[in-house]
């Protein structure tokens, strides 16, 4: 199996020279940040403390446009279902608009705090299949990010489709994420996808492009490439380190139905490093502004533990101890627990990324460790 370091040897060089060009491209393709289909789901409060709302639209392929059916919710599973029952209606795309308050058609006082990954299914008959138009995921708590999703490169787990991978590059300056899929088109050709969104707390629903047009680095005359629409990427972050994603692209013909591919999503180093050397380095540790910043020198301790590793500062007398997770190797530590020589706990960390580690303290006031060297 190929490692994580000969699968980025791969695409650096392209991806370079993809993001040069994009700073080029002109963005006046049409469609380049339409979702696929042409579908849409967008979340919407009412007024005051009112309950939250789901707005769906697009273009139907006829003008008997689908109306409300049911809403089904299983977990974060949020699906939403519409139909037309007319028949006989003129091949003709014309705009419809549908609005949902998902707590009441769920017979529920109010739709519970959380994220939610909302599903639109359409039939087009009375006696159609019911096929997936729009996929979109919301945010009913409109609460900050507890961690900050590190920058560099992700990947899918080596578990995912047979054992492909496909590498993303993710940054984030502010609110503003930017995302970059390194992956294959069709005919196993190279194919480089980027696109930029606001993080909305742990959410972010990115139309990537992908562009054409363009020239050999070598060539004696440069052209300017194009921009196309892309994949639609929806992200969820669940810690510094991992995420969710779904990629999806609508599919041929003017009925068809969304394509939708869920991944998971982790920042690990190039190199695998269950023992916790690739942890190793400077840190500084930080809590609120009565307490000076830390700078731990952490070396990696032996352990005989096969679901942890730990790391040490001899000097000061600070430990961390981290929890691997038994059942996939490729995932980040769950867990990190900095604790002092006399027993006392430091922070427990339970955003753990290769260059920053996000906790709380006993007291629960939060707790940060920073990398400042390898």
């Amino acid at each position: 199996m190929l490692r994580r370091a000969q699968l980025a040897a791969v695409p650096l060089l392209a991806f370079g020279l993809f993001c040069a060009a994009a700073a080029q491209v002109t963005m006046s393709a049409p469609a380049t940040t339409a979702d696929p289909g042409g579908y849409s789901i967008t979340q919407s409060r009412a007024v005051g403390s009112g309950p939250t709302m789901l707005a769906i639209g697009g273009m139907w392929p006829t003008p008997c446009a689908p109306t409300f059916e049911t809403a089904k919710l299983a977990g974060a599973d949020l699906r939403v279902d519409a139909r037309t029952m007319l028949g006989l209606c003129a091949n003709q795309p014309t705009p419809f608009s549908i609005e949902v308050n998902p707590a009441l058609a769920l017979g529920l006082p109010e739709l519970a705090a959380g994220i939610y990954h909302v599903s639109f299914y359409a039939a087009n008959g009375a006696q159609a299949e019911p096929r997936l138009r729009a996929f979109s995921l919301i945010d009913t708590t409109h609460a900050a990010t507890p961690f900050t999703p590190e920058t560099g490169f992700w990947w899918t787990t080596s578990t995912e489709h047979g054992g492909g991978r496909n590498v993303f590059s993710l940054e984030l300056q502010g609110s503003q994420l930017s995302a970059a899929l390194l992956s294959y088109d069709r005919d196993g050709r190279g194919n480089w996808q980027f696109g930029t969104a606001q993080l909305d707390g742990r959410v972010a629903h990115i139309p990537l492009i992908q562009l054409a047009g363009g020239s050999d680095p070598l060539a004696a005359v440069s052209t300017v490439p194009r921009g196309e629409a892309g994949l639609m990427l929806d992200l969820e972050f669940h810690s510094n380190a991992l995420a969710t994603a779904w990629l999806s692209r609508s599919g041929s013909g003017e009925n068809a139905a969304l394509q939708l591919q869920t991944m998971q999503l982790v920042r690990l180093p190039f190199e695998d490093a269950g023992d916790g050397s690739a942890w190793q380095g400077d840190w500084i540790l930080l809590a609120d502004e009565k307490s000076p910043p830390q700078r731990l020198r952490l070396s990696r301790v032996p352990v005989q533990d096969a679901d942890r590793f730990r790391l040490a500062d001899a000097a000061v007398g600070v430990t961390l101890d981290c929890q691997l997770e038994t059942q996939n190797e490729e995932l980040p530590p769950t867990r990190c627990t900095a604790v002092r020589s006399d027993g006392s706990v430091l922070g427990r960390f339970d955003a753990v990324a290769i260059t920053r580690m996000d906790g709380t303290r006993a007291d629960g006031a939060a707790v940060h460790l920073v990398r400042v060297s390898p």
